[in-house]
């Protein structure tokens, strides 16, 4: 483990996000985390943790987040309506990329974007997220893969679970044709990202896929 090391967490109070805060806080990491409230936030008393409330799509809050931060885990995405991920996004890298020394950057996105399945896209823009969301995700999936300055890792997780983590996980940078992905518990989305923060194998990776096992 990567001792002495501090996190930025975006999506902290999502389903995933929620997974890694209580898996990065058992490991003892530093947290700090972004935010809109705290009510939501169950970890609020640990010491170990920073909360900053405010918006991922607001720079100024983002930068406060960013600074001093080693790693930063974007586990962040739209709810309802909302259209934050391409925002919130381009606001982490462009603030990550103006750091003293740039942090690492762990992002995700969903498999179905940056033409990863057809099949998944077309369920995707026409049942669960409609074009608008589809679009932002879209959007912000292209941006993270065209960042050159921040060492990034960008993971497209299967369809996404309730069910309780096994602590594994099949990811794959380059996936063969005919290549099948199982749905993966969030937990286990959580726990792939605690590993990528431990180790660099998948830094500079445009898309790594990643299921059930």
């Amino acid at each position: 483990m990567i001792k002495n090391k501090t996190i930025t967490v975006f999506g902290a109070t999502g389903k995933v996000g929620g997974h890694f805060v209580q898996m990065a806080l058992k490991q003892g990491y530093i947290l700090k985390v972004l935010i809109r409230d705290e009510n939501k936030f169950s970890h609020s008393e640990n010491p170990n943790v920073k909360i900053i409330v405010g918006s991922a799509t607001n720079s100024k809050n983002v930068e406060e987040a960013i600074q001093g931060s080693d790693i930063v885990v974007s586990l962040l995405g739209n709810v309802g309506d909302s259209t934050i991920m391409y925002e919130a996004h381009n606001a982490i890298l462009d603030v990550a990329k103006k750091q003293e020394t740039i942090p690492r950057c762990l992002m995700i996105s969903s498999i179905g974007f940056g033409g990863t399945s057809w099949l998944i896209k077309q369920l995707l823009k026409y049942k669960f997220i409609g074009k608008k969301g589809y679009n932002d995700y879209e959007k912000a999936d292209k941006r993270i893969r065209e960042e050159k300055e921040v060492s990034f890792v960008l993971v497209r997780p299967s369809a996404l679970t309730d069910k309780d983590g096994k602590g594994t996980y099949k990811a794959i940078k380059k996936p063969k044709g005919g290549t099948f992905f199982k749905p993966i518990s969030r937990a286990d989305v959580a726990k792939f990202f605690l590993d990528a923060v431990e180790e660099t194998k998948w830094d500079g990776n445009t898309g790594v896929l990643l299921g059930g096992k």
